[in-house]
């Protein structure tokens, strides 16, 4: 007699649970956590965790440009958003020069210009037809160049104490670039979930001819879509000009790669119209914690970034394949 039992299928809402994505990287990052402090006793300390939020801010900021590119569908993805980045910041720097009076004028040329770079890629991407990879990719070389003609290879101003204080300031104990983030988060799932500009997009990135017989201009609104990208890039370049406090060219670059990865960590469909912005700054979080460890294990930037590229590498083919079958 067989006193073994079939196996039972998991309830349908607890397989739900297993399968999220959002769920997996939830998870992912309590482990992390548990693993850091095993290896680096003080790792979960308020002060280690809250410094290590701060980094998750910036590089969630350029991650929500990121995802609303991805989630408008047509392949969307932006190469450009370090160089943009660095540009937002040697702009910012130069018009601020040290002076709290300056903040509204270096935060509108940031933003300002960031959101003509976002318009030049969405025109390119929409109405020329140029794959996003290698417009943007394009785009990141010219605003290279834009950056250096505009220094002259020198970066000058610097932050004013206003800026420094936000970008390095506390209150009780809490970053205020941390509470700003968590504002954006909420303001950002609102319009992603409550107003129709979010319904647009979604159904945009879902289905685009859909969308177009509803009504929508896609190439239109996805050339706007990359516009807002490159605008919020700038604003990210702006809030690291008061975390560095100087400029440096080439500050953005860390964040390409960085950006992209906490996308698809997140569980946004790297084919457009699903995910939501709490998965991404989730993924920010994860990574920021993930880089943590390894600098707490002495290992090299190099290594780092072999890291984030592999775990990128497995979470497209992982995707890849899920499609496929």
């Amino acid at each position: 007699m067989n006193n073994q039992y079939p196996s039972r299928p998991l309830p349908a809402n607890l397989k739900a649970l297993v399968s999220n994505k959002l769920t997996i990287a939830a998870a992912a990052v309590i482990v992390l956590f548990v693993f850091g402090e095993i290896i680096s006793p003080g790792f979960l300390s308020f002060g280690h965790v809250m410094s290590m939020l701060r980094l998750a801010v910036f590089l969630g900021i350029v991650a929500l440009g990121q995802s609303l590119v991805v989630m408008a569908g047509g392949e969307g993805i932006d190469l450009s958003v370090g160089s943009v980045l660095s540009l937002g910041v040697v702009i910012a720097s130069s018009l601020l020069n040290g002076k709290n009076g300056n903040i509204p004028a270096a935060l509108a040329g940031a933003i300002g210009a960031g959101f003509v770079i976002g318009l030049v890629n969405g025109f390119g991407v929409s109405y020329i037809g140029i794959p996003p990879l290698i417009m943007t990719l394009a785009m990141a070389s010219v605003v290279e160049g834009l950056s250096l003609i505009y220094t002259g290879g020198y970066p000058s101003g610097n932050a004013p104490p206003l800026l420094e204080s936000l970008g390095n300031g506390r209150i009780v104990g809490i970053p205020y670039v941390v509470m700003l983030w968590v504002i954006i988060i909420a303001a950002a799932t609102f319009l992603l979930f409550r107003k129709r500009w979010g319904s647009v997009l979604f159904g945009v990135g879902s289905n685009s001819i859909t969308a177009e017989l509803s009504g929508i201009n896609v190439k239109r609104f996805r050339m706007f879509v990359y516009g807002i990208c490159s605008a919020i890039t700038g604003f990210a370049g702006f809030l690291v000009l008061g975390y560095t406090g100087t400029p440096y060219l080439n500050l953005g670059a860390p964040y390409l790669m960085s950006s992209i990865a906490a996308v698809a960590v997140g569980g946004i469909s790297l084919s457009g119209g699903s995910g939501s912005y709490v998965g991404a700054a989730i993924g920010c979080i994860l990574l920021i914690t993930l880089s943590s460890i390894l600098v707490a294990l002495q290992t090299t930037e190099a290594v780092r970034q072999i890291v984030y590229g592999s775990l990128l590498f497995i979470i497209v083919v992982a995707y890849t394949k899920r499609r496929a079958e």
